[in-house]
């Protein structure tokens, strides 16, 4: 008896997470892909500072490719400990930690699974699979510039001070467990599908807020502004856990909206890059 065999790849729970928005928010083919990336840190004028975290866009990349760029511009090429990489969930999933690898169009990028398994939150591998550009847009950059580093992948869908309050404690408490050096990327987009001089304003001002690595300011803002802005959660997070790493301050290093690729500033999206340092 002949069986029809599903060309779905089995997948099991420790099976490498394959790239799911090559072809449609970066290239899918490794040449291309590296192009790409090439183009935009060689357009980058900036020095490394080796900040403790940073904030880089997660859009298509032919909108937010050059500002996340300049995040991981400040960090060498040689660092080869551990990105914790927070993503806002777009689909409302639970604050949770995966420990799998990452497959990207030129090579895979590693997870640190002693660390991953330190993380004091929820493991959830399969939530991890599921589509979601917040986490996967990062992948390429780190897989490019950054060889030698391993991740932690954490999903964040509680945006809340509470939320952001239970991911840093729990990112800490695994860097006192394992010694791990770690640099934090909080993975978020500005404001939404507003003017471009309005997403500039209302991103610009909550993200002052947060100059001081002050969680409670910048939930003030946020509160006071009402921004369309998504992964601020993922931001609260890294500042807490930059503090208690030792940094000072949160620094804007650039901004740029959808439109600034477009050309229609009528309707945006923000893409704002800062370090943690």
């Amino acid at each position: 008896m002949i069986h029809k065999i599903s060309a779905e790849p089995r997948v099991s729970e420790k099976s490498a997470r394959l790239p799911t928005l090559a072809g449609i928010f970066y290239p899918s083919e490794a040449e291309g892909l590296k192009q790409t990336l090439a183009s935009f840190f060689e357009a980058t004028v900036t020095s490394v500072s080796n900040p403790k975290g940073i904030l880089v866009p997660h859009a298509g990349y032919l909108y937010s490719g050059p500002a996340a760029a300049v995040s991981y511009s400040r960090i060498s090429p040689d660092f080869d400990g551990t990105f914790v990489v927070i993503g806002t969930s777009h689909s409302g999933f639970e604050n949770s930690v995966s420990d799998i690898d990452w497959e990207t169009p030129i090579g895979t990028v590693k997870a640190d699974t002693e660390f991953a398994e330190a993380v004091a939150l929820p493991k959830d591998n399969a939530a991890a699979r599921k589509q979601e550009n917040s986490l996967e847009t990062q992948m390429p950059f780190i897989a490019y510039r950054f060889p030698q580093a391993k991740i932690a992948a954490v999903l964040m869908g509680d945006q809340s001070p509470e939320g952001a309050a239970d991911v840093s404690r729990a990112v800490i408490d695994a860097v006192e467990k394992t010694g791990r050096r770690i640099i934090v990327v909080a993975s978020g987009d500005g404001s939404h599908y507003v003017p471009a001089k309005k997403a500039e304003t209302d991103d610009l001002t909550c993200l002052a807020a947060i100059k001081n690595l002050d969680v409670n300011a910048f939930y003030d803002a946020l509160y006071a502004v009402q921004p369309s802005m998504c992964g601020y959660g993922c931001i609260a997070a890294t500042a807490e856990i930059g503090k208690a790493l030792g940094a000072l301050e949160a620094r804007v290093l650039t901004y740029t909206t959808s439109g600034d690729a477009s050309g229609d500033y009528r309707s945006v999206v923000g893409y704002a890059s800062l370090e943690v340092i």
